[in-house]
């Protein structure tokens, strides 16, 4: 395939501090603090990338600079990139202006070089002297040329590859280093850190002793940071499977060039190909290596002993890692002469000590390069004979090695013997919570079961299909699952049923809750038969979590008690866990906070004693939802010390990530977006938000898609851009319908309607909540402690809908009605819509004082998008009363805080939406007339204020002042009372000063006075 996509990263990724570093050296040079800037890293790692960046700036801020490389072939050639850095500049800007630049050094430098004659064609050499001294001018001559540079303008010298560089040239650096300490010059030095000589090492020792250099030093990219370089070279709208990005970083090890040749070398075999208006890549199982890493390690292999080569193949085929003993005991050699081999290794940069017993391979590719020179046959040879000497030196715990025997006794095609290490090492796997690598060892397992001639067993299926599910591939997952159920029931196995059923009940309640409930109750049925309370009390929770996505919290309650009791007498401590956090998730759907809040951090007791990321995960997420946010908006809410502390950590989505769990990365991602909505965080809730989507959308997760574009609704309804809104609240409602879901019916039709009616659309609006009342039953038959109807979040959700659609409708007297028959309370919301009804039916003082409630209630819960909407609706109420002063000052303060809301949102659409949503609500002050305008301008007072205030300044007496205005000695009494009140003074000579400074006053001329 022809390679038509770059794959060059734009943007550095993972330079932030790099680039603050390279900031702050070219801010300090320009204020004539000039200093050296090492750079160094691995090759690959970005060195000449952040370099580049340097000298971008550099030349965006005004200064010169000058370029030179030091290349691996001119290490004998003494000043070798001082030769480059002049030619450079010869052929990209023009020789006269390096003929211009280095003139004071013209004479020594046509004198040791005469090849520059063409580029310095004025200059004369100088007879041969003694090589020292015409070092020492040398030295000189280029010091002040460069010094000259810097007076003229600030001046970036940048070296690259100092170590390749000669020892003459290395020696004029230190020099240049020395003498730029106090004038507008920087110098960038960069270099490999793994292949610093004796020399180099010396110069960066006296610099150091020096004190003239800043040293940044280059890391490889983590996990997320390989992501954002995928994002910014392939777009957003494709996104990569987690499993892909976490693979190309372990074949890369997060070096940027090597991802970027990996990723050509994909797009060339066609692994990686745009289609569906996305790139898509396929299992990175096995990766051609680049050849510029065959390249670099043939050359590297060409300086070995054959001896030495016969040592690499064989710790090639051991692994990434590799043990001392284990290669001792695979080759011929002694101690001390495998010692001496490895050394080898270590001196051609091929491998690493990490200990005294285990050494690696600098690079993953290094090793790939070398392990696919071997022939297949001698591959499958060394594999044996590497799984032999295991299973001898782990005699007594093949436990512990049971991963690295999976691999070496599956690639040397020992299937009995892959199986069952494969199956212990996969075991072993999902108690670390390491989902992908257990699916890799279950895939192993079942590739050696059929190779056997026999079928996978039911356990095996579901082991992989819960790995397959947790990594959100529903199709094998679910093909995993009904394959286990139909084995378990050929086998009689009646546990393995169980399990199986109750699989495909989690599985499908993410797509279908009627098909979810079947096999669950399917599940509970087959646990009765056994007999066996763990199994019972299991499926009791899952029956009980299939009534909350039914919208009957209250209904599952009981399923839930009935199984902690069964737990707690078995003292199952994970089941425990379980089954806590379940009711609290019942209690939080069905309004309950503060119960819910308690059963939360009894479960993130319970969690992080089993050591279980991902009950923590989970509950972190639903723990903060309980507290201020849209979803718990529409009842009282419930925040614990943990919530400020989990919305800046954002830990529930970097546990999910941690353990590859995908579907719990979309539930956590949308509802931290939902909680930094409610807050107005829009920047982090939006990209948050659209994160969950596109996970959800890839791995087809219909529920969690729904809640995501619900928050993307709100937020968009929140910014009044109302085509986005709708389009995201009805498409969240179709999902819901399709997965026939009580609760996202009913959470997703009551945003849907909202912002129908605020885009004038309330019968619309109406006929959308009349859908769901024939949908989804009302639960008017359950009541609380105190006998009245218990309404669930969803239901209230609904009922403030209704209330709302109602004053769209111009009906606030049905408003008034339906908040007080649903019983909403204690919610922002609530006192919002209570104040907008009186306020329609002109019920000023109650208006007034419902909004005194939203307003305290809001400001309890962050609610800042509330508190503009608040302000703006009591100066609305102020306005209709006449009193414009105060409603002006509520108006401002409503326009302060929206414009803050948005002042950091980079979403040019959706800003201008919401500011002419906000002038609109919120009007800005009226523009001023002239006659406005010349009253601020002076102090506030009026056109006869300040005529009084110029014959004042004039020394004329009121009386006199009266004839000249032609007005009344009283009025012009009253005229300087105000002036002296408006500005502030106690006397008649302040406003006379006052006058004249302000060039009111004007000598008096015939019968004329000032006036302005």
């Amino acid at each position: 395939m022809l390679l038509d996509q770059s794959v060059v990263c734009p943007v550095l990724i993972g330079r932030d501090v790099p680039l603050t570093t390279v900031v702050h050296t070219l801010d300090r040079a320009r204020d004539a603090h000039g200093g050296t800037l090492l750079v160094s890293g691995e090759a690959g790692v970005g060195k000449s990338r952040l370099v580049r960046a340097m000298v971008e700036r550099a030349r965006a801020n005004g200064f010169v600079t000058l370029q030179g490389a030091c290349f691996e072939a001119d290490r004998a050639q003494p000043y070798a990139p001082i030769l480059d850095l002049i030619r450079v500049l010869s052929t990209t800007a023009s020789p006269a202006l390096a003929a211009h630049y280095f003139a004071p050094a013209a004479t020594e430098l046509v004198t040791l070089f005469p090849e520059l004659r063409q580029i310095l064609p004025d200059a004369a050499p100088h007879p041969a002297s003694d090589p020292e001294e015409d070092r020492r001018r040398l030295f000189h001559s280029l010091a002040e040329a460069v010094h000259a540079l810097g007076r003229a303008q600030p001046l970036l010298i940048v070296i690259e590859d100092v170590h390749w560089s000669d020892d003459a040239t290395l020696d004029l650096i230190l020099h240049l280093a020395r003498s730029i300490g106090a004038r507008a010059i920087v110098l960038a030095l960069s270099f490999r850190s793994d292949e610093i000589g004796a020399r180099l090492a010396r110069l960066l020792a006296d610099l150091d002793r020096a004190r003239c250099a800043w040293e940044v030093s280059l890391r490889p990219l983590d996990v997320p940071q390989i992501a954002a370089m995928l994002s910014a070279i392939f777009g957003a709208e494709s996104p990569f499977e987690p499993a892909f990005v976490g693979r190309l970083h372990a074949i890369t090890e997060g070096n940027p060039f090597f991802v970027e040749e990996v990723l050509k070398a994909l797009i060339v075999d066609g692994d990686l190909a745009f289609t569906g208006g996305a790139w898509r890549a396929r299992p990175l199982d096995h990766v051609r290596v680049p050849r510029t890493a065959s390249e670099a390690v043939a050359r590297r292999l060409a300086g070995l002993s054959e001896q030495a080569r016969e040592v690499l193949s064989v710790a090639a085929v051991a692994g990434r890692r590799f043990d001392f003993e284990l290669i001792r005991a695979l080759t011929p050699h002694s101690e001390a002469e495998l010692l001496s081999l490895v050394k080898e290794l270590v001196a051609a940069q091929l491998v690493t000590e990490e200990s005294a017993d285990r050494f690696a391979f600098r690079h993953a590719l290094t090793r790939e390069a070398i392990r696919t020179r071997l022939f297949a046959r001698e591959r499958v040879a060394l594999h044996r004979a590497i799984a032999t000497a295991l299973e001898r030196q782990s005699a007594n715990s093949a436990q512990d090695a049971a991963e690295a025997l999976a691999y070496h006794t599956f690639e040397a095609s020992d299937w009995e013997a892959a199986h069952r290490y494969a199956r212990a090492a996969a075991s072993h796997a999902l108690t670390l919570g390491a989902t992908r690598e257990a699916l890799q060892q279950l895939e192993r397992a079942v590739i050696a079961t059929q190779k056997l001639g026999r079928k996978p067993d039911a356990s095996l299926l579901t082991a992989r299909g819960r790995a397959h599910e947790t990594l959100g591939a529903f199709a094998s997952a679910n093909d995993d699952f009904v394959g286990a159920l139909e084995a378990a029931r050929a086998e009689g196995d009646r546990r393995t049923e169980w399990e199986a059923l109750l699989a495909l009940g989690m599985l499908w309640a993410a797509r279908d809750y009627e098909r979810a409930g079947r096999h669950r109750r399917e599940a509970l049925e087959v646990a009765r038969s056994i007999g066996e309370p763990t199994l019972i009390a299991r499926s009791l929770n899952r029956v009980g979590n299939w009534h909350i996505n039914r919208e009957e919290p209250l209904a599952g309650i009981p399923y839930h008690n009935e199984a902690l009791a069964m737990l707690e007498r078995a003292d199952d401590a994970r089941g425990v866990a379980e089954t806590v956090d379940l009711l609290a998730m019942s209690n939080h759907m069905a309004g309950a906070q503060e119960a819910a809040v308690e059963l939360y951090e009894r479960s993130v007791a319970l969690f992080t004693a089993l050591g279980d990321r991902r009950g923590l995960a989970n509950a972190f997420s639903v723990l903060v939802a309980c507290g201020p946010s849209y979803h718990a908006s529409a009842g009282p809410v419930c925040a614990t010390a943990r919530t400020a502390e989990l919305l800046v950590s954002e830990r529930a989505v970097h546990l999910t990530t941690e353990i590859g769990w995908r579907a719990g990365a979309a539930f956590s991602r949308y509802l931290l977006a939902d909680c930094l909505a409610w807050r107005g965080e829009y920047e982090r809730a939006l990209r948050r938000a659209r994160e969950s989507l596109a996970i959800a959308e890839d791995m087809e997760h219909l529920e969690w898609q729904c809640g995501a574009r619900r928050v993307l609704g709100v937020i968009a309804l929140d910014l009044h851009a109302m085509p986005d809104a709708l389009a995201h609240l009805e498409a969240a409602y179709d999902i819901a319908r399709r997965l026939a879901s009580a609760t996202w019916i009913r959470w997703t039709a009551a945003m849907f309607a909202v912002a129908l009616a605020r885009n004038q659309r309330p019968d619309h609006a109406t006929a959308v909540l009349d859908e769901v009342d024939r949908i989804v039953p009302c639960s008017s038959g359950v009541h609380d402690a105190s006998g009245r109807a218990a309404r669930t979040l969803g239901e209230r959700h609904v009922a403030l809908a209704r209330a709302e659609v109602a004053l769209a409708a111009n009906a606030p007297t049905n408003t008034l009605a339906l908040l007080e028959e649903h019983d909403v309370k204690r919610t922002p919301r609530a006192a919002m819509l209570r104040a907008q009804a009186f306020a329609a039916l002109e019920r000023w003082s109650e208006a007034i004082e419902w909004l005194g409630v939203a307003r305290s209630e809001a400001r309890a819960q962050e609610a800042r998008p509330l508190l503009w909407r608040i302000d703006a609706i009591h100066a609305g109420a102020e306005l209709a009363q006449r009193h414009r002063l105060v409603a002006r000052q509520l108006f401002d303060a409503a326009r302060s805080t929206a414009n803050e809301l948005v002042r950091a949102l980079d979403e040019p659409a959706l800003v201008a939406a919401f500011r002419t949503h906000v002038d609109t609500i919120a009007p800005p002050p009226a523009e001023r007339t002239a006659r406005q305008s010349a009253k601020a301008a002076y102090g506030g007072l009026t056109r006869r204020e300040r005529d009084t205030a110029a014959l004042v300044a004039q020394g004329k007496s009121n009386r006199a002042i009266a004839r000249s205005l032609g007005i009344g000695e009283r009025t012009v009494e009253g005229y300087v009372a105000a002036a002296l009140a408006k500005l502030g003074f106690t006397s008649r000579s302040q406003i006379a000063v006052w006058a004249t400074e302000q060039g009111l006053a004007a000598p008096e001329s015939g019968s004329g006075h000032a006036r302005r």
